[in-house]
């Protein structure tokens, strides 16, 4: 069963704190983050976009949330599945592949 790894990092806005993806951290920050994010373990990675990546495996789901818990403020894992188009969606591929959370799956807060 696919394993999405869901990570977020922490700003500050106007006092608050705020989890966000790859995509809301500014530009200086990310420059930072980019090395991290593109030593996380490419294989056997499934889809991936802002603040999600989804593995074929347990195994290679939980390597990447090592790899990104020393730079992102929450990493979670959870047990996905493909899902249909007539289904709200969270996480849609680039290959268009939509995938669900599974119903009672796997759900594992790493950070």
């Amino acid at each position: 069963m696919p394993i999405a790894v869901l990570y977020r990092f922490e700003v500050w806005e106007r006092g608050e704190r705020r989890l966000v993806t790859q995509d809301e951290v500014p530009a200086s920050t990310l420059a930072m983050l980019a090395p991290q994010l593109t030593s996380v373990p490419q294989r056997p990675l499934l889809a991936q976009g802002p603040g999600w990546l989804i593995f074929a495996n347990y195994r290679a789901a939980r390597q990447a949330a090592q790899v990104l818990e020393e730079t992102a403020a929450s990493v979670e894992l959870r047990e996905v599945m493909p899902g249909d188009d007539e289904s709200d969606i969270p996480w849609i591929a680039a290959d268009g592949t939509r995938y669900a959370l599974v119903p009672g799956g796997l759900a594992q807060r790493v950070k």
